[in-house]
């Protein structure tokens, strides 16, 4: 019976995406409104998707060109059906990081992400900035919005409806190949 084992199932969910739009952020000091090109990426793992709501956490940066970029980490909720492919949400919580800007835009701002996951990994990302969870003020006001792309929930996280146009020939959550008995 020591020997006998079944293989564990317990695939964690993974995100990894990149994509591009624009930003409107807030000065503090002119009160003057900011637009910009943001470039983001984001990378996150999470608990398997054997549950309607998958928690984990997810590492994201949003870059403006000729401002600077924000760091963010946070923690996500998002639906099953996100998480593998197809149409889902996905809700991000977090605290930012921003060393641009001299203060003027805040510096350690709460950031809130809402995602549309879309199949084939296609994504609408919407942000927000506000507050400042530091002593620095101006607080942060602003947000994002960006089209992306999640090259995980496109290839091997996608298990979900998508698979009956395009099949996923290496799911990462499927079961283990059955190995022949040796002699």
């Amino acid at each position: 019976m020591a020997t006998v084992s079944t293989p564990a199932l317990a695939e964690p969910t993974s995100w990894l995406s990149a994509g591009g739009g624009l930003t409107l952020q807030r000065n503090g000091v002119t009160q003057y409104k900011d637009n910009a090109l943001a470039v983001d990426g984001a990378v996150g793992v999470g608990t398997p998707a054997t549950f309607p709501i998958v928690v984990g956490g997810i590492f994201r940066t949003v870059g403006y060109p000729g401002f600077g970029a924000d760091i963010s980490l946070s923690v996500r909720l998002a639906m099953q059906s996100y998480c593998v492919g197809d149409w889902g949400l996905a809700l991000d919580l977090g605290v930012g990081v921003r060393f641009w800007g001299d203060h003027a835009y805040g510096q350690y701002p709460l950031q809130g992400v809402l995602t549309l996951g879309m199949p084939f990994g296609f994504q609408l990302a919407v942000g927000a900035d506000a507050w400042d969870v530091g002593v620095q003020t101006p607080y942060a006001e602003g947000g994002f919005v960006a089209l992306e792309i999640d090259f995980l929930r496109l290839t091997s996280m996608r298990t979900g409806a998508t698979t009956r146009l395009w099949s996923n020939p290496a799911p990462a959550n499927a079961p283990p190949a059955a190995t022949p008995a040796i002699p």
